[in-house]
């Protein structure tokens, strides 16, 4: 069987934003749930379980496209190229981060880095949606609509998580 990730793609972060969308999408929903629920949490524990939160997705996404490929090639190779595949969860949490690094280390308020980090990840789902959407060759209409419904997933995470 033919497998789509043995024809030639681009490479790097921009050839996966649709991961990026996929990661922000759980880390947020996690950020947004702990902020609603542990106030005497800091900026390092979010930091922390963010951290912890997109590596424990990614392994979760490898070992999964692993059990379920077709590829004829030795386990190391499926594993790195399923890894390769999903590196963008990884990267896209990397903006959500730094107002929780800024917040840790008293550049600002710990509250403000909390939701610095929750409008930090609605932009990200703006963008990385758009970028998804140019990627996969779709036209202005599709890429403001397309940055437009993944920031919205962003804020209806963040408005659901607050009503609690």
């Amino acid at each position: 069987m033919n497998d789509p990730r043995s024809t030639p793609r681009p490479r790097g972060f921009l050839a996966h934003t649709s991961r990026a969308v996929y990661g922000t999408i759980v880390a947020t929903a996690v950020i947004a749930a702990e902020a609603s629920a542990l106030t005497d949490w800091g900026p390092w524990e979010f930091l922390g379980t963010l951290a912890v939160t997109v590596v424990v997705l990614w392994f979760a996404e490898i070992y999964s496209d692993v059990l379920g490929d077709t590829i004829d090639a030795p386990l190391s190779t499926r594993i790195r190229l399923a890894a390769n595949e999903h590196t963008a969860v990884l990267e896209a949490a990397v903006p959500l981060g730094i107002p929780l690094f800024l917040g840790g280390i008293g550049l600002i308020d710990e509250t403000v880095a909390v939701y610095a980090c929750l409008g930090v990840a609605v932009v990200a789902l703006g963008v990385w949606g758009g970028l998804s959407a140019r990627n996969r060759g779709g036209g202005t209409p599709q890429i403001i609509s397309a940055s437009v419904f993944s920031a919205l997933i962003g804020v209806v995470i963040i408005i659901l998580k607050s009503l609690h």
